[in-house]
């Protein structure tokens, strides 16, 4: 059978193409590779029907009709190809380009230019299958390289959200709070006329369980006065100062907010809450009598601008200016405040000042 001389060949000129399409070198020889490879299909099935017909409009027919078909097939399940394989790195555009680059590489070595496949040689033979063998496992470690990564993003992802839900939930759990506390104060007289109706029925018990009630729910949810803004006061109180005396922690808590801002209630709380958190967790674990926590926030210019620091026992690693978190699980704070804050269309910088580590953002 004449199969040379009916065998297709492929002309390509990557570099023209990389430069008409802006196509790096690794997509465009992979796109050519990829599309004569594809072209196999219809040689094969025209092979067939010329061995089974000995007949060459045979030939013709089977591979217009088999490319027809790929074509339609391409055309409707792998359309978006192109600007998938576009992101990719190009370590992933090679291991991809390894398969389709080897077979066109062989094709043309062994079938085209020369005899070699028709020769018998053992070596000629086994070596596409060696070389598919290779593919695969290159393949594969790649693929899970991808699919871990993607689920580690997932999660973070779901922790992230978490996080600024229960931000604002907190948020609104605070407001509550002292609207309840604001209507009580609005109704004392009959709230005093009930514990007196009480003890004058000679329930103590129940009038002093109210009382300490009463003050309970005014201590938790007391909100300190730091500037006119209501948002900043309230992610301010919410750190027990009681809790941070119990650490040793000296505290200086600066705030120049007006009572309205241009940012969101919930992107500027979650950024403080996290900030302070963050910063008390870290100067809980320094050396007595070097745990100091600095916050200063102001407006100026239009701007808030916004500076957190805090000792620490150990530096934290920095990777690509963001702290890495030694244990699994920590270090969503920080990434919570930088995507709050890239949200509010500001920036932010987290970076170690000598025994300080140090929050700046401008909202």
């Amino acid at each position: 059978m004449p199969v040379r001389s009916i065998r297709s060949s492929c002309t390509c000129r990557l570099p023209s193409t990389c430069v008409r399409y802006r196509l790096s070198p690794l997509l465009a020889a992979l796109g050519v590779t990829s599309a004569y490879l594809s072209c196999q299909f219809s040689n094969w099935m025209g092979i067939a029907a010329f061995a089974a017909t000995d007949s060459q409009i045979a030939y013709y027919l089977a591979r217009i009709a088999t490319t027809l078909g790929i074509s339609a097939v391409l055309l409707h399940w792998a359309g978006d190809i192109g600007p998938r394989l576009a992101i990719k790195s190009p370590t992933e555009l090679g291991i991809l380009l390894i398969l389709p680059l080897i077979y066109y590489i062989f094709d043309y070595a062994t079938n085209v230019y020369t005899t070699l496949f028709h020769s018998g040689s053992v070596v000629t033979v086994e070596f596409l299958a060696f070389a598919l063998c290779a593919f695969y496992l290159m393949f594969l470690a790649v693929y899970l390289r991808e699919y871990e990564e993607k689920e580690t993003a997932e999660r973070e992802r779901w922790m992230l959200e978490t996080r600024d839900s229960a931000a604002i939930k907190e948020l609104e759990a605070w407001r509550q709070s002292g609207r309840e506390l604001s209507i009580l104060r609005h109704d004392m007289r009959h709230f005093l006329r009930g514990l007196a109706a009480l003890i004058e029925e000679g329930h103590t018990d129940e009038a002093l369980k109210r009382i300490d009630e009463l003050c309970e729910a005014g201590d938790r949810t007391a909100v300190r006065r730091f500037c006119a803004n209501e948002t900043v006061n309230i992610a301010l109180s919410s750190f027990n100062s009681d809790d941070i005396n119990r650490n040793g922690i000296t505290a200086n808590l600066r705030a120049a907010v007006p009572e309205t801002v241009h940012v969101g209630d919930a992107d500027l709380f979650s950024v403080l809450s996290n900030a302070l958190e963050n910063a008390i967790t870290a100067a809980s674990a320094a050396p007595q009598g070097k745990r100091f926590v600095d916050f200063d926030l102001r407006f100026e210019d239009g701007q808030l601008l916004l500076l957190v620091s805090n000792t620490f026992d150990r530096a934290p690693r920095m990777v690509d200016g963001m702290p890495v978190a030694a244990h699994t699980g920590h270090g969503f704070g920080t990434k919570s405040i930088k995507l709050a804050v890239e949200r509010m269309n500001g920036n932010c910088q987290f970076r170690i000042n000598g025994d300080r580590f140090e929050l700046r953002a401008v909202m």
